[in-house]
């Protein structure tokens, strides 16, 4: 039997994986579509995609009235932290990132 640390560094894996798959793709897509389009494509099927989630685990239209609000909260802190972190981490190696042969 698996202990919870295996199970959890295995998640971790996952979660890691599907992101650098999500981005892959992101970046596939860029020599053919413009890089702004491909963001707010990215940002409208993460949002998509999310409300989803919540109203399927709601299960009903007015759990998820009642839930809305707080979802949207909580993604929106998500998104927020997310996006904070990253920005910092571009803004400490920034040539490296965005200039690597400079």
């Amino acid at each position: 039997m698996a202990d919870s640390k295996e199970v959890e560094v295995k998640a971790e894996d996952v979660f890691w994986q599907l992101t650098d798959n999500f981005i892959g793709h992101a970046n596939s897509l860029v020599p053919a579509h413009d890089v702004g389009v491909v963001n707010a494509s990215m940002i409208f099927a993460s949002a998509r995609f999310n409300t989803f989630v919540i109203a399927s685990q709601c299960g009903t239209k007015e759990a998820f009235e009642t839930e809305k609000a707080a979802a949207l909260d909580y993604f929106v802190n998500q998104y927020k932290i997310a996006l904070t972190e990253h920005m910092t981490e571009v803004q400490t190696n920034f040539d490296k990132y965005i200039r690597p042969n400079n």
